[in-house]
């Protein structure tokens, strides 16, 4: 973490988008990371957009992992017409009420006939560890498995309404994803006024997979 010696300006000390992209397994790990509280007006927000040129079918579950804290508040959003209009499809935070007005719920509790719906999860927001919570997921196979069984058994089943009802085949299906940062790890209830270039975002690694 280069804190108040990251410079975009400078090679050796920029942290650039591709940094998320690049050869994982790379020592020392690569990252992007955001400017800090201390340079930017409070509260600091950042959209990340990824942008294919066509449409893709996601085919396994979407994972960002963080270098900093996970953000305690982030909404991932998709388009399905190249940007023009954005609809959400996961809210994550520390605490969804206050954030988001919206009770918390993990994807384990829908059912079929809910598998579509947009929750806000706390799952992957709370704590303060990075070397033990770097992932953030949304969860792709979970949502499978309501149609195709626990181990994704009957995947003929899924395909099969996916082909024949289209808001479960658009449910899936994107031409852009947006990842909008809107508050990060802070590790306490209240910001620590006197110290805030600790505050950013870093991310090492975006894994989507589609077809």
């Amino acid at each position: 973490m280069c804190n108040n010696e990251c410079d975009a300006e400078t090679e050796e000390l920029a942290h650039p988008p591709k940094l998320m992209f690049d050869s994982e397994g790379r020592n020392p790990t690569t990252f992007w990371q955001s400017t800090s509280w201390k340079k930017y007006p409070k509260p600091l927000q950042v959209n990340i957009t990824l942008s294919w040129n066509k449409t893709i079918e996601l085919t396994d579950d979407i994972v960002l992992t963080f270098e900093s804290g996970r953000p305690e508040q982030l909404v991932l959003e998709k388009s399905l017409d190249y940007g023009r209009t954005w609809q959400p499809y996961q809210f994550y935070a520390a605490d969804c009420l206050d954030a988001f007005t919206m009770e918390p719920k993990a994807v384990h509790q829908l059912i079929p006939s809910t598998m579509l719906e947009i929750i806000c999860t706390e799952a992957y927001s709370t704590g303060y560890v990075w070397k033990q919570d770097k992932t953030l997921r949304f969860e792709i196979k979970d949502r499978f498995a309501l149609l195709a069984g626990p181990r994704l058994h009957n995947m003929a089943s899924l395909y099969g309404q996916l082909d024949t009802t289209k808001d479960l085949r658009d449910f899936f299906t994107l031409t852009d994803l947006r990842i909008r940062l809107l508050r990060p790890a802070t590790g306490a209830t209240m910001v620590d006024e006197n110290n805030l270039s600790r505050y950013f975002y870093a991310i090492s690694d975006v894994k989507v997979q589609g077809r």
